[in-house]
């Protein structure tokens, strides 16, 4: 395994993108090969901020360090080696870079023990791990899923289907605090989709003006969700 060849590159997906039905069937991505791996130096974890009410948290990586709990272990997931076109429309399909940073990292490779360096996705802001939020259950059953499709490590499905989501409330109160939530930031979230869509370059990267828009956004909804509107109608991320 190496990526000596400049027309391709190793990208490892962690999260939705190790389910065909998401990268291959919706996004369209065909990969040249595709390996089992793990990223020995971080774990997976949920401190990318999304949406509450509807996906609060979203997978990203942190790095391993001395003294963390024994139980935490490394990410294991998927090295798909794709052309440096395919790799562009990845980081497209995943906000253009407003959520997540590309870093290199090296992985080792299931079926012969073997490393290379690999390219992925982590979160652009450093958030405490005090702050991360659940994943919904509709975002889990990707991961979950896509392990199985890729016949993971047994060990590592069964702390993928441990993991605590986010259950929403059955009342007509917290049904009326969403749908009011959605009613605005709903709107908010189509524009970025579409204003992600307008501005990427060819590399898939929208500009900095764009990125600081977006932040701003982002941590006002938040704001909104943890001091105004769950005080009234319920939190919407589990915690």
């Amino acid at each position: 395994m190496n990526d000596k060849d400049e027309s391709s590159c190793w990208y490892f997906a962690y999260g939705s993108n190790m389910s065909a039905s998401v990268f291959t069937t919706r996004r369209k991505i065909q990969p040249l090969e595709t390996e089992v791996a793990c990223i020995k130096s971080h774990t997976l974890c949920f401190n990318i901020m999304g949406v509450p009410y509807s996906d609060p948290g979203m997978g990203g990586l942190r790095k391993i360090n001395k003294g963390d709990d024994t139980r935490i272990g490394p990410v294991v997931g998927v090295a798909y080696r794709l052309s440096r076109e395919e790799f562009g429309r990845v980081i497209a399909s995943e906000g253009g870079g407003i959520a997540y940073k590309v870093v290199k990292l090296a992985a080792t490779f299931e079926k012969d023990g073997s490393t290379a360096p690999v390219y992925t996705l982590i979160g652009r802001h450093d958030i405490d791990p005090s702050y991360e939020r659940l994943p919904s259950p509709r975002y889990m059953g990707l991961l979950i899923r896509g392990a199985r499709e890729l016949n993971l490590p047994q060990s590592y499905q069964e702390k993928l289907a441990s993991q605590l989501t986010f259950r929403p409330p059955q009342s007509l109160r917290y049904t009326a605090g969403k749908w009011s939530f959605d009613a605005f930031w709903k709107r908010v979230q189509y524009c970025i989709e579409q204003g992600v869509r307008t501005f990427k370059d060819d590399e898939g990267h929208v500009p900095a003006w764009f990125l600081t828009g977006f932040d701003c956004l982002l941590w006002t909804m938040w704001i909104h969700h943890d001091y105004v509107h769950s005080k009234i109608w319920g939190r919407g991320d589990g915690r």
